[in-house]
Formats: structure tokens, sequence, C-alpha cells
């Protein structure tokens, strides 16, 4: 059955597949009435990426892309910025004046989501949350260039505030680097995430809000911009 997937901004779409791109070389992209989501993990499945494009569709179904990237570049060289694809059953297609391509998809069951009940996260009570914009962000990976020898950044408190420590409490002689990221009204033991994670967080925003449940080690970082929402959930390391 041939459908069409119509969408109105190439450059949102674009950016929804970027942020997934960095998680996963492939992902079933679920077509839905009034958004598309996606779940998808990195392949030590340390970080899952739940991520939202609030777009309305006439096409409902599921999208196997076996390469985003792959994808993305071909969409980028058309130059209108509405999209009218054509989705057979095998493959995407897209018929314009000046430019024709047909892109291959997965069959159904190729591909599977992560074992993660996201429902179950979402009513998680977070006792922690703050938010991180993206200046301080950039602060933190120019530090990281000189922390070269640790994948963990730390937070936790200090009085009233929140510090952000790129160091490795596991090992002697470690070189750290640390920055405040501001006053806060909650205390908080130094709670360590893999900072390879943090590195693949889109900026599709000013500022992130960080959620941390400290009960189960769960960080869950948040960013919305227009229609997109990403939502990037990370377990807690160990000292």
């Amino acid at each position: 059955m041939v459908e069409q997937l119509k969408l109105a901004n190439k450059g949102e779409f674009l950016t929804f597949l970027d942020a997934i791109s960095k998680i996963s070389d492939s992902a079933i992209v679920n077509v839905q009435e009034d958004k598309l989501t996606t779940l998808v993990s990195s392949i030590d499945n340390t970080l899952i990426l739940h991520s939202e494009y609030a777009v309305p569709s006439d096409f409902q179904g599921t999208l196997n892309i076996p390469d985003i990237k792959k994808f993305s570049r071909v969409l980028d060289t058309l130059q209108s910025d509405e999209l009218n694809l054509t989705v057979n059953s095998n493959n995407i297609e897209y018929r314009g004046d000046d430019i024709k391509f047909k892109y291959h998809l997965f069959e159904e069951g190729f591909l599977t989501n992560p074992n993660i009940n996201l429902e179950k996260i979402n009513k998680f009570d977070f006792d922690v949350q703050f938010s991180l914009n993206r200046g301080t962000l950039q602060q933190i990976f120019k530090g990281s260039t000189f922390t070269s020898e640790t994948n963990k950044i730390y937070f936790y408190t200090e009085g009233k505030d929140l510090i952000g420590e790129l160091s490795d409490r596991a090992r002697h002689n470690t070189d750290n680097f640390a920055i405040n990221l501001g006053e806060v009204d909650f205390t908080l033991t130094p709670t360590p995430v893999n900072f390879d994670n943090i590195r693949l967080l889109t900026t599709i925003n000013d500022e992130f809000v960080a959620k941390i449940n400290t009960e189960y080690g769960v960080v869950v970082f948040e960013i919305e911009a227009n229609d997109i929402k990403l939502k990037y959930i990370i377990s807690a390391l160990t000292q």
C-alpha cells in the first residue's frame, strides 16, 4: 500500500533525526496521527533517548530506518522545506522536479526497541532537579580537555551550591576540573555519570532540565524546542 508522509519543516525533521543518529545508527520511527517518536539506546545501553516530534501525518505506521545519517544526507539535498515522501512497502521514495531518490527500509522485526519501561521511568519521583544551560555545558566540554584521564562527571552540593566535577574518585592522582552550576535548595551526595554520554546530548535549545532519582540512581536530561522533545535517560555510575 502506497502512503504519503508529509512534513512541513525539513529543518526540524533533520534536527530530530540528528539527535537520534548521535545515539544509534538505526531506529524504529513510530509515525502517529500527531507525532513521530523513537526510542533508541547507545551500543553499551548506558544511554537511552526517547525523542518526540509533534507533527501531523496522514500516514500511520513504523519506519525501520537502517542508517539515520544516510537518510538525513539525502533529505538535505532537497531545496524545498516541505517534504512529501512516499512510503512504499519496503522503501521511502521522493520524486521532485529536480531530484528523485528511493531509500530502502528494513523489514518489520529486524530492529527492536531498547528493553526499558518508559512509563515506569516517567512515574519516578525525581528528588533532585536543576537546569544546565548550553554555555555551562560548553565550559564543561572545554574543561574535559584538561581531565582527559577520566570519563566521569560528578554532580554534588557544597552548601547551597551545585557542583559539576570532572574526576575519577576511584583512581589516585587524577586531575580534576570543577564548575559551580548555581545555587540550589537541595542536598546531593556525589553522583557520578558517564561523561561520554553527556557529550551526546543535543543542544536544540539553550537549557536542559536535569532530574535525578537518588534511590534508583537514574539521571534524566530533558530538552525541548519548538515541536521537538528529547528525553535522555542515564544510569548513574558507582564511585
